[in-house]
């Protein structure tokens, strides 16, 4: 291989690392909330997408064209979100579709709504949920509302192709039994609409290693895509009965994992080459966003006050005690009194 051609191999390869591709499917939404087109958008968008669904204030601009607010009212009141790690769609065929650009992971999308309604609704408690599928019962009885999960025998769950002594197989069906689960006791009535918002979040990776072992067009993967469509549904009509309208029900499959992997490894070989880890760099300390304007209010309003005292302090200084003060006045022993 001559030189060029691996230069040209290792920028494709860093190209592809830094974006991923994917799919966001809207499944459902608040009638004032419309989606146009096919806009493409980068997940770090989603951020302001959702919190913008919320009512909330964003806090950045988008030029993302694919969402509309036709009036203030009646948005969501829950967003529902399956996030499918490892694959760049999951033939879902209901709802709205935009081609997703993964600049980041699913995981920062919920903490920032998590911090962003918590800090509308500081006093009120809310159902701020992310379960990652992958980690089981340990993910899902963190959530009181969930305590009841108990991941029965997916033997129930009806399927054909895939096999459970094989554990790529397993571990979908696993992942997939606690899904319907979830649904099911959503369906029953464990959680309430409270007019605050909530957020439910479940990662999905399973599917990935399925892909990869059997093939991504494979007999195996083309029934699981369907069993993991058809708990999907199960789990937007559970969460309409609970929150009618007001809920955003959205679909994010992204091919992260790999793209995370040639990351991982490009970034583990340049902290080899350079012998030296980010503890010595000297970077400077991280500011707040606020801080110039904190700094300039605090700055300026000294000044002022030092002038201010200054000027107060000669004005007393060079007063005349006979004629301008009100205290020496009143207090002149020749002062007469009108009876």
């Amino acid at each position: 291989m001559s030189l060029n051609l691996w230069y040209l191999c290792c920028l494709a390869s860093i190209a592809t690392a830094v974006h991923g591709a994917g799919e966001l499917s809207i499944l459902h939404h608040p009638p004032n909330l419309l989606f146009k087109g096919h806009d493409h958008l980068k997940e770090s968008t989603l951020i302001e997408a959702f919190t913008a669904a919320l009512g909330f204030s964003t806090e950045h601009y988008s030029n993302w064209q694919g969402m509309y607010i036709e009036a203030p009212f009646d948005l969501a009141e829950a967003i529902v979100t399956v996030a499918v790690d490892g694959v760049a769609d999951i033939g879902q065929q209901k709802g709205h579709h935009f081609p997703l650009k993964t600049d980041v992971g699913e995981g920062k999308i919920f903490q920032h709504l998590e911090d962003r309604i918590a800090s509308h609704f500081p006093e009120q408690s809310t159902n701020l949920v992310r379960i990652d599928l992958a980690n089981g019962l340990e993910d899902i009885h963190r959530y009181r509302i969930f305590k009841d999960v108990h991941g029965k025998n997916p033997k129930h769950i009806a399927h054909k192709a895939l096999k459970m002594d094989i554990d790529e197989d397993r571990q979908f069906l696993k992942q997939i039994t606690l899904l319907h689960e979830i649904a099911q006791k959503v369906e029953e009535g464990i959680v309430h609409k409270d007019n605050i918002p909530d957020v439910y979040w479940f990662r999905f990776d399973s599917l990935h290693a399925l892909s990869d072992l059997h093939g991504p067009n494979s007999t195996e993967a083309v029934e699981a895509k369907q069993l993991l469509n058809d708990v999907i549904m199960q789990l937007n009509a559970a969460f309409i009965k609970v929150y009618g309208d007001n809920t955003l029900i959205t679909v994010i499959t992204s091919d992260t994992s790999h793209t995370r992997k040639a990351r991982s490894i490009l970034q583990a070989t340049t902290a080899k080459e350079d012998g030296d880890d980010k503890t010595t760099y000297n970077l400077a300390s991280y500011y707040n966003k606020d801080y110039p304007v904190i700094f300039n209010i605090i700055l300026w309003f000294g000044v002022m006050m030092v002038f201010s005292l200054l000027a107060i302090c000669i004005a007393i200084g060079n007063m005349d005690p006979g004629r301008d003060s009100i205290i020496y006045r009143m207090t002149s022993t020749r002062m007469k009194k009108d009876n």
